[in-house]
């Protein structure tokens, strides 16, 4: 028998009953996964644990208004797309919200204003800021793997802690939108920055 993918965990996950639980379950197991060098030939790469993680978190935030109504739940990709493939089969047939899950590679951030999450790879570099601030105050959960993501006004930056992949978070990024994350998605995070708004989800 193979053994399981973080994508594979993920798919069991969705059949168990209690969200919540479900998916703090998943986020608590795939701190256990290694992160292996990239140049390593891997079955599970670090950038298949960031596609698992980047899928669950939309799972963990809510709106503290009204949302726009939307057709699907976009996860945007900037940069270069490792964890395209990876992300493409998380969403294979599978919902975040009630809404079917759509993976979208954005060729500029001008494009990202109908994604629920954008993912700026590191390979953005200098232009990571630009690109924060042509979103700032926007609805839009940030994530990235470039280093000071946070202190440049990113969301979530993941981060590698003893050979794991791991990730913090900016609440007062998130603070200035209207997003909300969980209690739980902050419980498992290396480090917050901020602290959680008036009425957070618990």
């Amino acid at each position: 028998m193979r053994p399981e993918s973080p994508v594979d965990r993920m798919r069991l996950n969705h059949s168990r009953r209690n969200p919540g639980a479900r998916l703090l379950v998943a986020a608590l197991l795939l701190l256990s996964l290694p992160a292996p060098a990239l140049a390593a030939p891997q079955k599970h790469s670090e950038y298949d644990v960031k596609a698992a993680y980047l899928f669950n978190f939309g799972k963990f935030v809510r709106m503290s208004k009204p949302a726009a109504v939307r057709s699907s739940f976009d996860i945007c990709t900037l940069g270069h797309d490792f964890m395209g493939p990876s992300l493409k089969s998380l969403a294979d047939n599978t919902k975040i919200n009630g809404l079917p899950v759509h993976i979208a590679h954005l060729d500029d951030i001008s494009a990202a204003k109908n994604c629920a999450i954008v993912f700026m790879s590191a390979t953005e570099g200098s232009h990571i800021r630009e690109d924060l601030a042509i979103l700032d105050n926007a609805d839009i959960l940030t994530v990235s793997d470039a280093p000071d993501f946070l202190q440049h006004g990113g969301m979530i930056q993941f981060v590698s802690i003893s050979n794991h992949v791991r990730f913090g978070v900016n609440l007062d990024s998130v603070n200035r939108t209207h997003l909300v994350l969980s209690s739980e998605l902050l419980r498992v995070a290396a480090s917050v920055i901020g602290k959680p708004s008036f009425g957070a989800s618990q």
